[in-house]
């Protein structure tokens, strides 16, 4: 099958390029970044999905499916407009794109934030009340292709809702936490009783490979998250099981937290920098995330890697890399 990947320098994108190659596939991608942080897949073009004209290279090659990745997504230095600009607007060029090459089967990565942050457990049938300006503009790139749908039901669409994706070659959230416990960082909010839902790379692959047999005209949403369900003190002992890392000692109640979050939140608007600590982090960190991925089991999926074995090798991937931060994380996605 001949796969265009938006987003195909990107952490997913990267893997995915090579894996579906290995699987058999021709695929092509485009990344509005040329910065990879694994090696680039030589079919990846450096283009702009909110630019039509960047579209033209893949006319007329007979595509069959587009896996949508590009999005803003990161937490510092993005404004609302422009999470709206990739995330609605991006979305719209590649369903007219898909349209004009009559393109049906189409999987988009959206996030569970469409959900919101919920003190509850949700699943698919969940309330979509995303509360940041990520969640919202995700839901935004759902209802672009909800439209489309509308108006041509022989779509075939998968919508796959992820939480915080970890492993090798990412520097986003895991990594901070590792690294805080590879530091002695004695410091943690709360008391970590709450669940923090999550992803591999690798079960996400898996995840979005597990579609391909499974497409059908119509919209099909899955929750993508590794199980078990475990909580932030699990998370945190498992890492601090392997040499070199341990556990904080001291629990800070989260309204300080977030008291201090906020003077790094002004450090960092003064500098202009991305600063690992900040208020969002500190909310984010103390509070649940617990979604539930049943229905992509019940339909068949089963998980292939544990956490454990995905943390080890994460972890073992930081030693062997995280002196060389600077270098590697200029544009990590």
């Amino acid at each position: 099958m001949k796969i265009l990947i938006t987003g195909s320098n990107g952490f997913v994108g990267s893997r995915l390029m090579w894996f579906l190659e290995e699987k058999g596939h021709e695929v092509f991608g485009i990344d509005n970044s040329g910065h990879c942080l694994r090696e680039k897949h030589p079919n990846t073009i450096i283009g702009d999905i909110r630019n039509k004209e960047d579209f033209a290279v893949f006319r007329n090659k007979n595509i069959e499916m587009i896996i949508h990745l590009a999005a803003s997504k990161h937490d510092f230095g993005i404004s609302k407009e422009e999470y709206y600009s990739n995330n609605e607007f991006g979305t719209q060029l590649v369903m007219e794109f898909a349209k004009s090459e009559n393109i049906k089967k189409i999987i988009y990565y959206s996030t569970v934030s469409v959900y919101g942050h919920k003190a509850v457990p949700c699943d698919e049938t969940g309330p979509l009340m995303p509360d940041n300006d990520y969640g919202e503009s995700k839901l935004a790139g759902e209802k672009v292709i909800d439209k489309f749908y509308e108006n041509d039901n022989s779509l075939e669409i998968f919508y796959l809702r992820p939480s915080i994706i970890y492993g090798p070659n990412n520097f986003a959230n895991m990594y901070n936490l590792i690294a805080m416990q590879n530091r002695k960082f004695w410091i943690t909010i709360g008391n970590g009783s709450h669940i923090k839902s999550m992803v591999s790379l690798e079960n996400l692959i898996d995840m979005t490979y597990w579609c391909f047999d499974r497409f059908k005209p119509g919209i099909q949403i899955y929750n993508v998250l590794d199980k078990p369900y475990i909580t932030v003190k699990k998370l945190m002992d498992i890492i601090a099981s392997h040499e070199g890392f341990s556990n904080p000692i001291i629990k800070v109640p989260l309204n300080l937290a977030v008291g201090i979050g906020l003077c790094f939140d002004v450090l960092a608007k003064v500098l202009h920098k991305d600063i690992p600590i900040n208020s969002d982090r500190m909310r984010k960190f103390a509070t649940s995330t617990e979604y539930y991925s049943e229905k992509i089991r019940k339909d068949g999926y089963i998980q292939k890697h544990s956490i454990e074995e995905q943390l080890s090798a994460t972890i073992k991937w930081y030693n062997e890399n995280h002196k060389r931060r600077k270098e590697l994380d200029e544009n990590y996605l």
